[in-house]
């Protein structure tokens, strides 16, 4: 798939939190970032834009200390 001309190569989440809901650990999402195969910036993605495209690529999570 591509955006913006490059192929995507996987997702990385940028920004999200833990949360309890009821009683239920949550990951809580706020910001996506999208990045080609070689792993360059494209661009960011609003979570309902990419929600379908989820399981089709590798998602690595930035560390929670830089986040």
């Amino acid at each position: 798939m591509e955006v913006q001309g490059k192929q995507i190569g996987f997702l990385e989440v940028t920004r999200y939190k833990f949360k309890y809901i009821g009683n239920n650990p949550k990951i809580i999402i706020e910001q996506i970032k999208v990045l080609d195969i070689e792993g360059n910036y494209i661009k960011f993605a609003k979570l309902k834009e990419i929600e379908p495209f989820l399981s089709k690529f590798e998602i690595h999570f930035k560390p929670l200390n830089d986040a």
